[in-house]
């Protein structure tokens, strides 16, 4: 079965309307649900875990090709999900991360950072990683994690004034500043640079642990 039957089919299982989707997922109509129904349109990377979530199915259900109508048994944990619209405050504090919206992901797809409280996920938007980070794909980013604890070539989220970012880590002792860079076909994007002095403006969300460039 295709994506758009999937959803029909878990919808239809959980009795909840196109109007019920749509609501939980935070549009105003019920026409957006309509589109992935009939397949004229697809939901973005972003929402099909908020969906599975709704629809209480794993990610792997709602795109396999021939979903049971008897949900697995494959172990599943629960973590933070942080939406494409999300605050540039949200996620340097306890309030900000608890009004986060919650999606179920498979243990498999997790590794060893399974059921682990300081993962949220969130979805890449822009093309300065897409050498190994596509645009739209979901990352898993460890969070309340030390310095000491980061080594160059990590991947990172940083908060850089107002605005979120995805980049490599380097500390490049000799100059005495932290290295944010880009890892891109396109040129264009540039290196963010803070020296050791001046790091009002920069706060570390966590590392990136994960990435899904399959959906």
């Amino acid at each position: 079965m295709r994506l758009s039957d999937n959803i029909r089919r878990f919808r239809r299982l959980r009795d909840l309307s196109q109007e019920d989707i749509a609501k939980k997922l935070g549009y105003k109509s019920f026409t957006t649900i309509q589109k992935w129904e009939t397949g004229m349109a697809e939901p973005p990377v972003g929402k099909l875990y908020e969906l599975a979530d709704i629809l209480r199915v794993n990610i792997m259900e709602l795109l396999g090709e021939e979903p049971d109508d008897n949900i697995t048994d494959m172990p599943l944990s629960t973590y933070k999900f942080v939406p494409a619209s999300v605050s540039a405050g949200a996620l340097t504090n306890i309030e900000g991360i608890s009004t986060l919206p919650t999606v179920s992901v498979p243990d498999f797809m997790m590794g060893r950072y399974a059921g682990n409280k300081n993962i949220i996920l969130m979805s890449v938007n822009g093309e300065s990683m897409n050498n190994v980070i596509q645009n739209g794909a979901i990352i898993a980013v460890l969070r309340n994690i030390e310095l000491p604890d980061i080594h160059d070539g990590d991947i990172v989220v940083i908060k850089n004034g107002g605005d979120y970012t995805v980049k490599r880590f380097y500390n490049d002792k000799q100059h005495q500043e932290f290295v944010f860079k880009p890892d891109s076909s396109d040129m264009a994007f540039r290196d963010i640079i803070f020296s050791y002095e001046n790091t009002d403006d920069l706060y570390l969300i966590g590392k990136v642990v994960m990435y899904n460039v399959t959906l």
